[in-house]
Parts: C-alpha cells; structure tokens; sequence
C-alpha cells in the first residue's frame, strides 16, 4: 500500500530529481535519499534509486527498485510505461505487452500520462493504441505541439500521410519555429512525392537554434532526397555536413553515390557498414565485414546493387518505426524524463 508522500520531503525529492536529471550528481543524489527517514516507503524513493542504478549499469537493481515502486503504485501509468520500455530493451515483447495492457486499462488522461504511454506503445509497434489516447488527448488539448506532434508520429507510423501532414502544419501554425515538426513534415512531403517542397521545408529548418543531432538527420534526409532526384553533387554536400555518425542512412547514402561514382570498393564498405547496424530484422548484427579488396571488380559491383535493393526496404522502416524512439531511450537520465512532473 501507497504511503502518501509527506508535504516536507517534497522539496527533498525534487532536489533529488534535479541531481539526476540536470546535474548527473548520483552519488549526491544517493546521499541525500540515504538521510530520508523510512525511504523504502515512498515509491519516488525507489524511482531515484533505480535511476542510480541504472547509471552504475546494475539493471537488475534498477529493475527491483522500480517494481517495488509500482508495488506501491500499482495503478501509475508512467512507471508501468517506463518498466514495460525497460522490459522490451531485454528484448521480452511479451512482458511489454502486458505492462501496455495494464496501463492502458488506466484510461490515461493526464498529458504526462498520455506522452509516456504513447512513447512506449510507439516503442512496443502499438501505433493503433498510440494514436487512440493521443487523439483523445489532443481533443481536450488542441493547441498542444507535442501532443499533435506524437499523434503525427503514430500516423505516420499507419501510414496515415494526410493525417500526418495536417497535423504537422497545425502543430507549425502553433509554433512555426519548431524544429521537430519542420523537419518530419519535410520527411512527410519527401515521402508523398513531393520532393521539392519537402527540401523547402528542411531548409526551413536549417538555422543556427536547430539542435546538432536534428540537422544531423536533416542533412541525411536531404541527401537521401537529392539522390532520389538524381543529384549527387548536392547530396555528396549535405553528407559532408555530418560531422560523424554511425547511422545506417549516412553509410547507405554515402554508399549509393560511391556506386553512381564506380567506386565499388569503397561503395561496398559503407553498404556493408550500414548492413551491420541494422541487420536482418531491423537490428544490430555481429555478422562479419568481407574486406572488398578481396573481391573482383565484378563482385564488388554485384554485392553493391543486392545490398543497396536489401537496404532500401529494412531503412524506410527502420526510419518510420524510429521516429517514437529517439526522445525516449531509457537510460539514467530519461529514468526521470520530462513525463515525470510530479516527481
């Protein structure tokens, strides 16, 4: 049974929160929940030491603090949410499936509820339920950016195009500087045929406030578009824009204009690179790299155009099922992510 939080330890946890979340202080943090009188009672206790857990990479300890905390707390959507993503990460689906199931029985209605449910379900290949509680959510909330934003997500991911682009230019008609959504309706565009405007609104986002990692996959977006168009030169420029990256677009694209270059060899290193990161099923592979200077000329090439016909299909899903992903990998610091408001 809950115990209800006492109004003076509020401030004590908050302080906890900030030295995990902002500061990743975890000893200061551990410290300080150490002085807290009858610890164990309280699940926020137990929240923040399975975020220092998880920073010392002890996910077992991580995982019976955060059970605990629902044990007393069994009804919270968010910690349902955030067990069930730590549950698929140890690749039992099963498992997952069952937390969705107990937090969707909750009927979420609170945002912090709804945005860590949709997150996950998004995660777990649910974009059915996802989208379900996000347009319910946005029906009470309609001038909210991230949830329309998360609802565009979900219908992308069910191939609801239209849907997505509306929402996308509601949620710019909000906020017309919001990089987030400039950039997935460009992806939207692109992906409908409209590849000139879609470049338009990419470029759009292109300015000195948009985050690194955003025109990271900005000027992925745009050479994979220039290639399609025929382009090269143009998508050889926004690559070189890239600092470094291991993603399996960058290497596929770098990849489809070595080939047009006949460079195979090194065409089919980079294809090859990008094969490992995804590998079969969309996951990381340990399959060994061949050394191409190994092969023939004829080989090279032949390698190079099964891998790019391999590729096309496993990236433009990995790319769409990504998208709920990249804002809500669990790890010590998004153990306490921005759902958590009551922290």
């Amino acid at each position: 049974m809950a115990v209800v939080l006492p109004g003076h330890l509020k401030s004590t946890f908050k302080q906890v929160r900030s030295l995990i979340v902002k500061e990743k202080n975890f000893p200061e943090a551990r410290r300080i929940l150490a002085g807290v009188p009858d610890g164990e009672l309280y699940a926020p206790y137990h929240v923040a030491m399975a975020a220092i857990a998880r920073s010392e990479s002890d996910a077992a300890v991580a995982m019976a603090h955060l059970e605990k905390a629902l044990s007393l707390t069994p009804e919270d959507i968010r910690l349902l949410s955030r067990i069930g993503k730590l549950r698929l990460q140890e690749g039992n689906k099963l498992l997952a499936q069952e937390y969705a199931n107990r937090a969707l029985l909750q009927k979420p209605t609170k945002k912090s509820d709804v945005t860590a449910l949709a997150s996950f379900l998004q995660q777990l290949g649910d974009a059915d339920n996802a989208a379900k509680i996000l347009r319910e959510a946005v029906l009470q909330n309609p001038n909210d950016t991230k949830l329309r934003r998360m609802l565009a997500i979900a219908q992308l991911q069910l191939g609801q195009l239209d849907e997505c682009e509306r929402n996308l230019n509601n949620c710019l008609r909000l906020d017309p500087k919001n990089h987030y959504s400039q950039i997935l309706l460009g992806e939207i565009l692109i992906a409908q045929g409209n590849k000139v405007r879609g470049l338009a609104v990419l470029r759009s986002a292109d300015n000195d406030e948009c985050p690194s990692k955003l025109k990271e996959r900005l000027s992925i977006d745009a050479a994979e578009c220039y290639i399609d168009l025929g382009e090269y030169s143009a998508a050889k420029d926004e690559l070189t824009r890239v600092q470094s990256s291991n993603s399996p677009r960058f290497n596929y694209c770098w990849g489809k204009i070595q080939y047009q270059d006949k460079d195979y060899e090194f065409a089919l290193s980079s294809l090859m690179a990008a094969s490992k990161s995804i590998g079969p099923d969309g996951d990381s592979t340990n399959a060994p790299i061949v050394d191409p200077s190994s092969l023939t000329k004829e080989d090279q090439q032949s390698r190079c155009e099964q891998l790019i016909h391999d590729l096309a299909g496993k990236l433009e899903k990995l790319k769409t099922t990504g998208y709920g992903s990249s804002q809500s990998g669990v790890n010590q610091s998004t153990m306490f992510d921005d759902n958590d408001d009551e922290f």
